[in-house]
């Protein structure tokens, strides 16, 4: 789950491709298909700074929330009481991939980083999908609507509020 998340983050950068910005905010659509054919579909909507923060917010199948901070990493599963904190040394290296990544053609490019190759494609100067398989041979499919770059974005948005009552596991 971890792998998917990253390559958002590391996508939204994409420097090599000439798409620029200090912001962006997007609804997303993410769907994994595992070998048996079989599918999950999320929905929500995430926000990230040029600077390496980010928030993800799912709405469905269930509610959870993704900060990410510098190289902290902090998950919020209300539907569990839970919150896990780790570090992005557990995680694809965003900046390795964003310097891999090569243009295959004008809408499209790749990144590989482990052993998994990461497929971007644009629509209109904008990231419309991003596509790859993850270690466990998963299918992953995010396909990014209703951008917004070089917004303003205040800090606080990427600052995680944990319940006090929630279980913390750290890793």
């Amino acid at each position: 789950m971890k792998y998917f998340i990253f390559t958002f983050v590391s996508v939204l950068f994409l420097q090599a491709s000439g798409l620029e910005f200090s912001t962006i905010k997007s609804d997303f659509i993410q769907t994994i298909t595992n070998d048996q054919n079989t599918s999950i579909v999320y929905k929500g909507t995430f926000y990230a700074t040029k600077d390496a923060k980010a928030l993800w917010i799912y709405d469905t199948p269930v509610e959870k929330k993704i900060y990410f901070n510098n190289n902290k990493v902090t998950i919020i599963e209300p539907m569990i009481d839970q919150v896990i904190i780790t570090t992005l040394k557990n995680s694809p290296n965003i900046t390795a991939i964003l310097q891999s990544a090569k243009k295959i053609d004008e809408n499209m490019f790749e990144a590989m980083y482990e052993g998994i190759t990461y497929t971007v494609f644009l629509a209109k100067l904008s990231i419309e999908k991003i596509q790859y398989n993850d270690q466990l041979d998963n299918n992953i499919s995010i396909i990014l609507e209703n951008q917004a770059t070089d917004i303003f974005l205040d800090d606080l948005l990427f600052e995680a509020n944990i319940p006090k009552s929630f279980d913390i596991i750290t890793q």
